[in-house]
């Protein structure tokens, strides 16, 4: 999955689109005439208000060097061909992030190393986040990565949503569950933090 699967095409689109732009340095003006659209389309588009045609699409891809595919947010990677491509396809990663673990590697960081896959790790062993229905509907996680998943969704990306939600009709008392329901969700945070690094240190201690 590439993006916050409660986001639209037109929002991912919107947000890649306008990021490419000012990352290139391209003004609205000029983008516009080098794309051969109005600047009010433009503003659609970077506005989330509308999507282009394929013809306009293929056009801003070829303007900005990017494939089509990721300004639509089927993939994370903006190279068009070769190993970076693969990767990011088969990973779901951006190139930043896939960058990233390659100077890791290329460094022979392998202390940062073991800790991304320790966090991996416990995200698959993380009983808690997977089997939540389980345990009654509560969303909670054991591992790092899980409590974060929750945290972020439920604090960042869906607040409206969620006020609607935990919505019990007095403003007081609703503004009281959202913040102590928050709160529930980043002690789960620092207790999956602090639990880890015991686990961590206690697995990477030498043999006696």
């Amino acid at each position: 999955m590439v993006e916050q699967t409660k986001n639209t095409c037109e929002q991912v689109f919107g947000k890649r689109l306008r990021e490419l732009r000012k990352e290139n340095g391209y003004t609205i003006d000029q983008f516009a005439d080098m794309v051969g659209i109005s600047k009010s389309t433009l503003g659609y588009y970077e506005n989330d208000k509308r999507m282009p045609d394929i013809e306009i699409l293929a056009r801003i891809a070829n303007v900005l060097n990017v494939n089509a595919d990721y300004l639509i947010g089927r993939t994370n990677t903006t190279a068009q061909k070769g190993k970076m491509k693969t990767v990011c396809e088969f990973t779901g990663l951006s190139d930043r992030a896939a960058e990233f673990l390659s100077e890791l590697v290329k460094k022979k960081d392998y202390a940062k190393l073991e800790i991304i896959n320790h966090l991996f790790l416990e995200l698959c062993q993380d009983y808690d986040f997977y089997y939540h229905e389980q345990n009654g509907g509560e969303e909670a996680a054991s591992s790092i990565l899980g409590a974060l998943f929750y945290y972020f969704d439920k604090c960042l990306y869906q607040d409206n949503e969620w006020e609607d939600f935990i919505d019990v009709g007095v403003v007081e008392r609703t503004h009281l569950l959202r913040t102590a329901y928050k709160q529930y969700l980043f002690d789960q945070v620092t207790r999956a933090v602090r639990n880890s690094a015991h686990d961590y240190a206690e697995y990477m201690k030498p043999l006696e």
